[in-house]
């Protein structure tokens, strides 16, 4: 059923106006716009940890993960409490072409997408299975980690890669081989009809190949190591960037067609693997920057210490466990956040601290898929007769799933004895609207109330469309 996902991309990710509706009403043609959420009944995430494992991010590794606490609390404050969840982690490096670059290089080295489930200390928790599971039952949570364990313990024990991966990042490519299907290791790691959430730590762009050639080409015109893909390949700026003598350079933005893959590219992947309005992403890398300088660079921290002739300079620094941190610009990375949208989330990697960042990542996660509602809405009252806010919006039920099969039930609108109490012995189910801004913290500050007689059929989700400024 492509024709019904071609709807829903432009629907869900772009809420443009007049987006037809198959099976309800649309809304009044007066109005702007149309915001679409899909809001599960029950909440399945599969979230996806793109951790870079090169020289430069080992401390930053071990800071990321000692803050995974914060990222399972924001979890477990879900209204349903913790969802039910499969986690998996994987690493940048990827058989992209530059096997002659170093061992660390090698298509032998290369993770090429399979999740990880190796300890990173003697003695830490790991799943039984590639990722882990943490799943709510009628008798408690059923893990496949260790009996004692924690959730955070066991992704802290599985994220700390190590730093003698691949100096070429390919995080998004990392990302698309870990989830296309071409590796059967990860089978069972995505749940038909789940949430997804990609999460990439890295302190360099992303150098996804299209044309391995690149790493043939002669070091007097591509420069050496890795500058060949940050910058030179990578980005276009006012003036050519010399791949032998120290500059500066100004108005730079990624190159969309060149020897590395349009970020693009990996945004519509994710478009195929989940439902549009399915997919939220975050990036934790260097500052963006329009200004690239580069010269010589020095990794004093890495083992054994690293100095670069010619490399792209750092876009931010900070002090990570005392050691000395840098991050160098990840334009193409934000390239890639960007179109998501509100669903779409870029921290620096230049911080002492990821706590806050996996908080926000959370937040991110429950605003995407809680009953809160989001963007400019027409907050007109639209029936003054019905107590309560009466928005003007359509609400179903839905079966949606990957292979993009889905079905629509409309929901009217609850009658209301009191702004927040539907009528009894009304129409079930019915839908209706309150004030929350304790628990919804978006700029509407509203929540979506369905009422029903029993539960909803496993898989269903609540689509709410609503007219927009």
């Amino acid at each position: 059923m492509r024709a019904g996902r071609d709807w829903l991309l432009v629907c869900s990710l772009f809420a443009l106006a007049g987006c037809p509706d198959r099976s309800i009403a649309v809304l009044d043609p007066v109005d702007n716009g149309e915001i679409t959420k899909d809001i599960p009944v029950t909440t399945d995430i599969d979230i996806l940890f793109v951790i870079d494992d090169s020289q430069s991010t080992k401390d930053k590794q071990t800071v990321f993960a000692a803050n995974f606490p914060r990222f399972v609390d924001k979890l477990d404050a879900f209204a349903g409490g913790r969802p039910n969840l499969h986690i998996g982690v994987v690493s940048t490096s990827v058989d992209i072409g530059a096997g002659n670059f170093g061992p660390s290089c090698h298509p032998a080295s290369a993770d090429d997408g399979r999740l990880h489930n190796e300890p990173s200390t003697a003695g830490c928790p790991v799943p039984t299975d590639r990722y882990i599971s943490d799943l709510a039952t009628s008798t408690g949570r059923q893990t496949n980690y260790p009996a004692g364990a924690t959730l955070a313990e066991t992704v802290s024990c599985i994220a700390q890669l190590g730093a003698v991966g691949c100096g070429f990042e390919a995080p998004l490519e990392a990302m698309k081989r870990a989830l296309d299907g071409s590796r059967p290791e990860n089978a069972g790691f995505l749940r038909d009809g789940a949430y997804l959430a990609v999460v990439i730590l890295t302190d360099e762009d992303d150098c996804s190949v299209a044309d391995k050639s690149l790493f043939s080409i002669d070091p007097d015109q591509a420069g050496p190591g890795d500058f060949r893909c940050q910058p030179m390949v990578a980005y276009t700026c006012d003036t050519p960037i010399s791949p032998t003598t120290p500059g500066t350079y100004t108005n730079c933005a990624i190159r969309t067609k060149s020897y590395l893959q349009d970020p693009s590219v990996y945004a519509e992947l994710l478009a195929t693997v989940k439902p549009p309005g399915h997919s939220v992403v975050a990036v934790i890398g260097g500052d963006r920057s329009t200004t690239l300088t580069t010269g010589s660079l020095s990794f004093p921290s890495a083992t054994p210490p690293v100095t670069q002739a010619m490399a792209l300079l750092p876009s931010c620094e900070a002090t990570l466990n005392g050691n000395h941190a840098i991050g160098r610009p990840a334009n193409r990375l934000g390239d890639f956040v960007d179109r998501f949208g509100a669903a779409g989330l870029f921290r620096t990697v230049c911080q002492s601290d990821y706590s806050d960042t996996l908080a926000d990542i959370g937040n991110l996660l429950f605003t995407e898929i809680s009953p809160c509602l989001v963007g400019s809405l027409v907050t007109t009252d639209r029936d003054a007769d019905n107590p309560g806010v009466q928005l003007d919006c359509t609400v179903s039920d839905i079966q949606i799933h990957d292979s993009g099969e889905d079905s629509e039930q409309a929901i009217p609108a609850c009658a209301m004895a009191g702004p927040e109490t539907p009528e009894a012995g009304g129409t079930r189910p019915c839908w209706w609207v309150a004030s929350n801004p304790t628990t919804c913290t978006t700029a509407t500050g509203l929540e979506l109330h369905v009422e029903r007689n029993g539960s909803a059929p496993t898989g269903t989700a609540t689509r709410v469309r609503c007219a927009s400024n």
